[in-house]
């Protein structure tokens, strides 16, 4: 039987206990393969925001205690039961996506379902590639669907996050003007750089004037939410009639479950709208070749530079837990990557 070392949860209930002793390095057997899974050889999984949330128990998919953590990555695929698409992924360099229930990527050998390995162009690097799915098919998806719903420009917070800078470099592709929402200066320049239209600080005692006034010239009617809580209505309220706020994150450090607010008589007499935006949802929704299109049209954006992850640091087993905790206050640092081979 085959084994697998990696990093398994250690669910906990209080919220003062650091992310890095929510996981423990562990050595398991894998399950046989059901019909349609491959066994993947790991080479580089990221710590993704969404991991995080995964290892406080809060995230939308079921947190089990001692199962292995982490949402992608890239690797090899060395065993397959799933038919000919299987045998045609035997031997490739994939970018991996974890399949619900079942264990994590952040393990030296991993299983999952066929259709969430994404074959990887010979031009992307394993590295690149284990970056690959979460944040630019979100990236790709919000903002296409800001374009589906008219509008013209889009509104983004935590707009240095590899989120926000992809979402950023593609609205401009698009032709769609975008703008950025920082806490401090520090990477102003830098967003601009990418492409940004307007790139705001919401420390700024004028911001709501500033914001309000870049909506209108920009004709910006769709935000795109990675903070949540208050700062979805405040910024909402400075967003013209007909405003869809689009929610993919909740990056407040409170820990209240419900965590989401609007105000009413915006949603009444202004038309505006709230939805939100899970990758894992999309990907249920979509047919396997829209699945492999969104693929195809991600990695050629990677090639040409559209798309470029910013890397803090790779780090072995040893080093990987204080890793994770540099991540959680540093994300606009880059990706920190679980390296495996």
């Amino acid at each position: 039987m085959a084994q697998a070392t990696g990093f398994a949860l250690k669910l906990s209930d209080s919220a003062d206990l650091a992310l890095s002793d929510r996981i423990e390095k562990q050595t398991k057997t894998l399950p046989v393969l059901k019909k349609g899974q491959v066994r993947v050889k790991m080479h580089y999984a990221p710590v993704n925001p969404s991991d995080l949330v995964h290892l406080m128990g809060k995230y939308g998919v079921d947190a089990k205690d001692g199962a292995f953590v982490g949402f992608e990555g890239s690797g090899v695929v060395v065993e397959a039961n799933a038919g000919l698409y299987g045998k045609y992924l035997m031997g490739k360099r994939v970018a991996v996506s974890a399949q619900p229930g079942m264990d994590g990527l952040w393990s030296d050998y991993a299983i999952t379902a066929a259709n969430l390995c994404l074959p990887l162009r010979d031009d992307i690097s394993m590295q690149q590639g284990s970056t690959l799915i979460v944040n630019p098919c979100t990236s790709v998806c919000m903002v296409e669907r800001a374009r589906q719903l008219g509008s013209k420009g889009i509104v983004l917070n935590a707009a240095a996050s590899q989120v926000g800078k992809g979402a950023i470099r593609y609205a401009k592709m698009l032709g769609l003007s975008s703008i950025a929402i920082l806490r401090s200066d520090a990477q102003k320049q830098a967003l601009y750089d990418l492409g940004a239209s307007v790139v705001l600080n919401s420390n700024d005692d004028d911001f709501h004037r500033q914001l309000k006034e870049a909506c209108e010239q920009h004709q910006a009617k769709v935000l795109l939410d990675a903070v949540a809580d208050s700062a979805t209505p405040q910024t909402m309220r400075a967003m013209p009639k007909g405003t869809t706020a689009i929610v993919y994150g909740r990056l407040t450090d409170t820990h209240d479950p419900i965590g989401g607010q609007f105000v009413v008589s915006d949603i009444i007499f202004k038309d505006q709208k709230i939805e939100g935006f899970w990758l894992a949802n999309y990907f249920y929704r979509s047919s396997p070749w829209h699945i492999y299109q969104l693929s195809k049209k991600v990695q050629k954006l990677f090639a040409e530079g559209v798309f470029n992850t910013d890397i803090y640091g790779e780090f072995g087993f040893d080093e990987f837990k204080s890793a994770v905790d540099h991540y959680s206050v540093n994300k606009s640092d880059g990706k920190v990557l679980l390296k495996l081979i």
